[in-house]
């Protein structure tokens, strides 16, 4: 799940606040290097999940010929392929499930740090950080539907994991990812 940066950011703003200033349930010595710690948790996600779509993207490009072949449309050796591949680098492909994946990092970094006071148990700081990427993740779920119907509603047809598919995805998402100031 690759989230704008000014969403990571805000996540990670409001794990601090929530956490740090409002709970008292943890105290990082310095909060600007905790935030930094938090937003590289979510560019080293994003690092997997773009090296995941390139390895995808090449198996796909060497085996262009059985696509043909056997009569599979893109979008669907997209998906089976991508899904496979995160099956073996052990990345969840639902939204969900990776953030879970991210609210499980964070929750580890924080108990490893050494200059980060705990005085919570675990398990409530890992559902307090949750309930905070859960909302971004209803957030973000909101503009990639917003999207797709916009998409959709093109009276030309596209193939969902075309290149032509992905530009117009990326263009429309950044157009409203502006519109909610997250751009």
């Amino acid at each position: 799940m690759r989230l704008p940066e000014k969403l990571v950011e805000r996540i990670a703003d409001r794990i601090i606040r929530e956490l740090y200033e409002k709970e008292r349930i943890i105290e990082p010595e310095n909060p600007y290097v905790f935030k930094k710690k938090i937003m590289a948790i979510f560019q080293k996600a994003e690092e997997e999940e773009r090296l995941l779509d390139e390895k995808t993207k090449e198996i796909l490009k060497e085996k262009l010929e059985l696509l043909e072949e056997t009569s599979l449309d893109y979008r669907t050796a997209y998906k089976t392929v991508r899904s496979k591949l995160a099956e073996e680098m052990n990345i969840h492909t639902s939204r969900r499930e990776r953030m879970n994946q991210i609210v499980q990092r964070i929750r580890d970094m924080i108990m490893e740090d050494p200059e980060v006071e705990i005085y919570e148990e675990p398990i409530v700081i890992r559902n307090r950080i949750r309930e905070i990427l859960m909302e971004a993740v209803k957030e973000e779920e909101e503009i990639d539907k917003e999207v797709r119907e916009r998409i959709r509603s093109y009276s030309k047809k596209i193939v969902e994991g075309t290149p032509e598919w992905n530009h117009l995805y990326r263009r429309i998402y950044e157009d409203a990812l502006k519109r909610r100031g997250l751009l």
